[in-house]
């Protein structure tokens, strides 16, 4: 604490100043010979008791106290006097003093006196501590709030407004600086160290999670140009030396309302959730999404050559456009996390509908891989052995296949004289009725059951010629029990009934 000790007679203060010393108040001792002279001491120091005389030239001690009250009214104040008239204790009361104290000073009252003086501005100081930490506490609640939803609810405008647009100001820019790991619980100290470095000391710092904070910057000198642009870098480059870690780094446009903090904050968490990958890149928010626009013709061709690809199931076409869809997305320098998820789902979603023989669980198990990924390269490893296994099993599909178009070709054939249905035949080669289905018409271009037909149609023809059986013999030997069913469905099959095709032989 710092005493203010004013009288005209130099051996008065000297006074004042031993008895303070001998009593070892921890105050650091400041004189001044009248009120003008103390005015300029106050307007220089921090002052936290003003001990004065009444009676001095050019301005008296009682102006002096008003005066200070009036300007500083945290400064305690003490009147001292050689004079016990009653009118200068009303005065000093007036002047806003905190005691009235008689030449020559009673050594017992002095005591008291500042002892009481000093635990009362010990008691203020405390609270004025507690109150300043807990405003600092409600502005961090309030911008803690604000960041995490990208929205400023109507009460709480002017609060923003008043603490971080004051009139006349240039306004701030807002830096997210998030880092891949764990950062600031180690290396907070060292990352406020070298923000005051590069970008001075008037930055609001909030802490949001171990691995991500926001920064106000609102020293005007970097607001301007590309200043804050070549500061991060420096930033970010020290902060790697010293850590090897790296960030990604978002930089709002220039800020001077309310109303531009929650738009930079919206736009902000849209390429928080579209960027991967850290590398220390630095992301201006102005010129961002043109920027990131013009790869997408490039990734949406190289995209839609893959999926042409699938229709004509040639393994190695395809391998050879989905390596170059994964390059073309790795030359990118910035990577849309929300476009790539997308592309890369619809792409295995597409494959998945040509191989239904792969289950739906695998295909959703690696999708949600992807989008746990923390990086372009982590997805696209992920997408790449989800793909390498679809492809892998549509190999094997493709020499299974044909074993098993073979099987049932073999079934169809040798019990044609049974009321051969899907079901009989997937029960026989342990395949769904679906699969079955699918794998028969994909492989021979015609359906199963008109397979089927088509067998016990040929049966029953050769066994009309052969004439040996008579015709409802010959339904039953290919399955029929209805007559006038088979009679039906072969005049439809063969344009003639049975009975006219035997006229004719």
């Amino acid at each position: 604490m710092k005493i203010l000790l004013v009288d005209d007679e130099r051996e008065e203060r000297e006074g004042i100043s031993w008895l303070i010393k001998k009593y070892k108040y921890p105050l650091e001792i400041m004189q001044a010979a009248n009120g003008k002279e103390a005015l300029q001491y106050i307007k220089k120091y921090k002052i936290d008791i003003l001990f004065t005389d009444v009676k001095m030239p050019i301005m008296n001690g009682l102006e002096l106290a008003k005066e200070v009250y009036k300007r500083w009214p945290e400064i305690k104040i003490i009147i001292y006097s050689a004079y016990g008239e009653f009118d200068y204790a009303k005065q000093a009361l007036e002047a806003n003093a905190v005691s009235y104290l008689l030449k020559p000073i009673e050594i017992d009252e002095f005591q008291k006196l500042m002892s009481s003086v000093i635990q009362t501005i010990n008691d203020d100081n405390k609270k004025d501590e507690q109150n300043q930490n807990a405003e600092i506490q409600n502005r961090k609640n309030l911008f803690y709030k604000i960041f995490n939803r990208a929205y400023i609810a109507d009460d709480d405008r002017e609060k923003v407004n008043q603490i971080l647009f004051e009139p006349n100001k240039a306004g701030c820019k807002l830096l997210d600086v998030e880092f891949a790991e764990n950062f600031y619980e180690e290396y907070e100290e060292l990352f406020t160290h070298f923000l005051k470095m590069y970008m001075g000391k008037n930055v609001l710092y909030f802490n949001m999670y171990p691995n991500e904070a926001y920064l106000l910057v609102r020293d005007k000198k970097y607001l301007v140009g590309d200043k804050i642009e070549e500061q991060s870098k420096k930033f970010l480059m020290d902060l790697h030396k010293e850590t090897q870690s790296e960030a990604v780094m978002i930089i709002s446009d220039l800020i001077e309302n309310d109303a531009k903090l929650e738009e930079q904050l919206v736009e902000i968490h849209k390429i928080q959730r579209e960027i991967f990958g850290y590398d220390n890149q630095i992301i201006m928010v102005k010129s961002y999404f043109n920027e990131t626009e013009y790869y997408a013709s490039d990734v949406e061709s190289a995209g839609k050559k893959l999926e042409q690809a699938f229709t004509s199931m040639d393994l190695e076409l395809i391998r050879k456009q989905n390596e170059l869809l994964k390059k073309t997305i790795l030359s990118l320098d910035k990577v849309s996390k929300l476009y790539l998820q997308n592309i890369l789902y619809s792409i295995i979603k597409s494959l998945y509908d040509k191989s239904p023989k792969i289950e739906m669980e695998e295909v959703l198990a690696s999708s949600e891989g992807m989008f746990r990924a923390k990086d372009a390269r982590t997805m696209l490893e992920i997408y790449g052995e989800s793909m390498d296994k679809m492809l892998d099993s549509l190999a094997l599909e493709k020499q299974d296949d044909s074993r098993i178009i073979h099987k049932i070709k073999n079934l169809v054939e040798k019990d044609y004289a049974k009321d051969i249905s899907l079901n009989y035949v997937a029960e026989n080669v342990n395949l769904t009725p679906a699969y079955i289905s699918y794998i028969f018409k994909k492989e021979t271009g015609q359906t199963l059951v008109k397979y089927i037909t088509d067998v016990k149609m040929m049966k029953a023809k050769i066994m009309l010629e052969e004439g040996t059986l008579k015709i409802v013999q010959i339904a039953k030997a290919c399955g029929y029990e209805n007559q006038s069913y088979f009679n039906r469905l072969f005049k439809n099959y063969y344009g003639i009934t049975p009975k006219q095709l035997r006229e004719k032989i």
